[in-house]
């Protein structure tokens, strides 16, 4: 805890584990929304961060630092895109179709010629993939619960792809050559995020904005720490100090910038910590995707076919099954798809031979 970490090239980390862990902890905090009803009886861990709020964070400072290097390292759009592309898509289109067309019928109050004919449901692979509408609302399904949504936690997602469109579109116009180029957006983000509050105008601006704002202050603390990770040694109570000074801000703007640095110190000294008796924990399938995409419809089903179930035995119950439902969804969707990301950057690049004949 007292000696500083360094930040390391290649696969000797534990952010597989540790997104799994973040993961795991929004599946606990949304198990108090289906139960409660309510976003607002959701706990808070520290102030007035919430576990799914504080979880989803940690993932976008963990993507904005992964998701940096990778641009940097592959160097090509194509391949690039290809990699973003088949992590995000091929799981998040059979999970529509999955909640849709398999478990919708099956909890629908609605006759299924009837359900299956909804305008809907035959519209939801549409409104989900294009990030318009993620909320999955279903006609007859989940009537009695307090939430009727099927997959509530989506909307993150429109965020993550626009990170990476971002992130894309910075390298593209030569924006990643320098490294304060890259903690950029980190600045413009936290600025803004402070602007707004402090002269009333977050509640002025469009909730898209206000995401952008919160998400791109989280991608781009972990983009920044990419671009200077060998500049940065990662101790543990500078987190603590930081967090001291959040508590004693409260409610201040500046909480929020103070939270993601507690955050990305936290994660990131776990991440890199030499622990070699753990070392097997580095080669867990990385199932975070896919608990995270299914654990709202799990807890929802759940809560439906047993209304008088207590808060804890959701929780540990949707925990379980969601945990084989990601298992299941890297096993036979995105692994496999990641597998042929090399094949599916070809369809991005046009060579030269592509385009005239050789002679």
């Amino acid at each position: 805890m007292l000696k500083p970490i360094k930040i390391t090239d290649g696969h000797d980390n534990f952010f597989t584990p540790l997104r799994i862990l973040m993961a795991l902890l929004v599946v606990i905090g949304h198990g108090y929304v289906i139960f409660y009803g309510s976003s607002n009886d959701e706990p808070k861990m520290f102030l007035h961060y919430t576990p799914s709020y504080t979880a989803v964070n940690a993932f976008f400072i963990a993507s904005g630092f992964l998701v940096t290097k990778s641009m940097l390292y592959r160097g090509a759009l194509n391949s690039f895109s290809s990699a973003r592309i088949l992590r995000i898509f091929p799981a998040l289109i059979a999970h529509v179709f999955i909640v849709a067309f398999v478990i919708g019928a099956f909890m629908t109050a609605l006759p299924l010629r009837e359900y299956f004919t909804h305008p809907d449901v035959l519209k939801q692979p549409l409104y989900v993939l294009s990030f318009y509408k993620t909320d999955m609302f279903l006609p007859g399904v989940f009537l009695e619960n307090y939430e009727q949504h099927g997959s509530a936690a989506l909307w993150t997602l429109r965020y993550e792809v626009l990170a990476y469109i971002g992130t894309a579109a910075l390298f593209a116009l030569g924006f990643m050559k320098r490294k304060w180029m890259i903690a950029a957006p980190l600045v413009i983000c936290s600025l803004a995020w402070i602007v707004c509050h402090r002269f009333g105008l977050m509640e002025s601006i469009p909730a898209t904005i206000q995401s952008i704002l919160r998400f791109g202050i989280a991608y781009g603390l972990g983009a920044a720490m990419c671009a200077y990770q060998d500049k940065i040694r990662l101790f543990l109570p500078a987190a603590i100090a930081l967090g001291v000074i959040a508590w004693c801000l409260k409610t201040a703007p500046e909480v929020e910038i103070l939270y993601n640095f507690v955050l990305a110190i936290t994660v990131f000294y776990f991440a890199y910590v030499k622990a070699p008796n753990l070392n097997f924990l580095q080669r867990l399938s990385d199932t975070s995707y896919g608990i995270y995409i299914y654990h709202w419809v799990i807890l929802q089903v759940v809560k439906a076919l047993n209304p008088d179930i207590s808060l804890v035995a959701l929780i540990v119950s949707s925990t379980a099954l969601s945990i084989v439902a990601a298992y299941a969804s890297w096993i036979f969707i995105e692994k496999p798809a990641l597998a042929r990301k090399n094949q599916f950057a070809r369809l991005f690049k046009r060579t030269k031979s592509d385009i005239i004949p050789a002679e």
